[in-house]
């Protein structure tokens, strides 16, 4: 029996927790939770849980998906999340103070790659170029981590600079592809299958943002390094079955299209097979050896020089611990 679950952001507290390590004692699980971001990046995720592979592997681990990365990152420094699926800019940010929220500790690091952003600019119906954004709104998840430098470039590359626009914070893609149809904002940055919904109800994909910025590192998993020393085995494991349900998905698209369709139940067949193609493909999405690309991570720190200097230093590996891939 799948003794996984799957604990929303909303819904996540106390109770949950204590129920699930309850179940984890009686099942002689190990225990972790996971915090994520809803969308294509979660897909390895759904698959380890649903077709059981991190049972099998001896975890009973909680995903949490969280609204925002301010939220995912007071938990991950609280030690309720054990690790995180998130923008591998925000460790740089926490580690250097520059977070969206104060944390108690600044020895974040990313541990594996999921994938290169997946980010298109999506905007309202009408907008049909990046310079047409003068004088609009747009919306990021927080104004000083994650993917605000990566539009800030984007708006760039067009000769719009940030005095050109309005920002507002709104947390992760899922509520902010929700509050762009919603007309809230006037445009974007989202992920798969978010963009494609989108694009069917007429709004416009400005481009991916890969075609501006080059090489770019986006989701990685993440956790403390303190966390990692003390949990070395369990973060292997981990590691093991999602690497496993990445190939597996990778290899099987009608199963992994119908586990996408299962936790988007608005998502249409058309826009699922979209999104299969998007992440899957020969370019960009899923980091299939689970790597974060050093050059993407150069980029991710190049523009946090750039926006919010004196930015996160020059050493790339300040903010990666690599023995977990290799180990596993």
């Amino acid at each position: 029996m799948n003794r996984l679950r799957f604990v929303s952001g909303a819904a996540f507290g106390a109770a949950s927790l204590l129920g699930s390590r309850r179940a984890a004692r009686a099942a002689d699980l190990t225990e972790v939770t996971a915090g994520f971001f809803p969308g294509a990046s979660s897909w390895p995720l759904y698959a380890a849980r649903d077709w059981g592979l991190f049972e099998q592997a001896g975890l009973y681990v909680a995903l949490a998906a969280t609204p925002s990365s301010a939220e995912l990152f007071a938990r991950l420094d609280a030690g309720t999340y054990d690790l995180a699926h998130t923008s591998i800019d925000n460790p740089l940010a926490y580690d250097v103070g520059a977070g969206a929220v104060s944390t108690a500790n600044r020895d974040f690091v990313g541990f594996f790659g999921v994938d290169d952003g997946e980010l298109s600019l999506l905007a309202k119906p009408g907008i049909t170029s990046i310079r047409m954004l003068a004088g609009k709104t747009l919306a990021v998840d927080a104004l000083s981590t994650g993917y605000a430098f990566a539009l800030r470039e984007m708006l760039a590359s067009a000769g719009l600079g940030p005095s050109d626009v309005t920002f507002v914070a709104k947390g992760g893609t899922a509520g902010r592809a929700a509050g762009l149809l919603a007309g809230a904002f006037d445009a974007t940055l989202v992920t798969p299958p978010f963009d494609f919904q989108a694009v069917a109800a007429g709004f416009v994909n400005l481009g991916p943002a890969t075609a501006i910025l080059g090489a770019y590192a986006g989701i990685s998993g993440v956790a403390r390094r303190a966390w990692l020393r003390s949990n070395r085995r369990t973060a292997i494991a981990y590691l093991r079955c999602y690497r496993a349900a990445l190939a597996r998905l990778a290899n099987d698209k009608t199963a992994a299209i119908a586990l996408l369709l299962s936790f988007n139940p608005g998502l249409s067949a058309g826009d699922a097979a979209k999104t299969f193609a998007a992440v899957f493909g020969d370019h960009g999405g899923f980091r299939r050896d689970a790597t974060i690309e050093r050059a993407g991570l150069e980029t991710v720190m190049r523009l946090r020089a750039k926006y919010a200097p004196p930015g996160a230093g020059a050493d790339p590996a300040a903010y990666l611990d690599t023995s977990i891939l290799a180990a596993s």
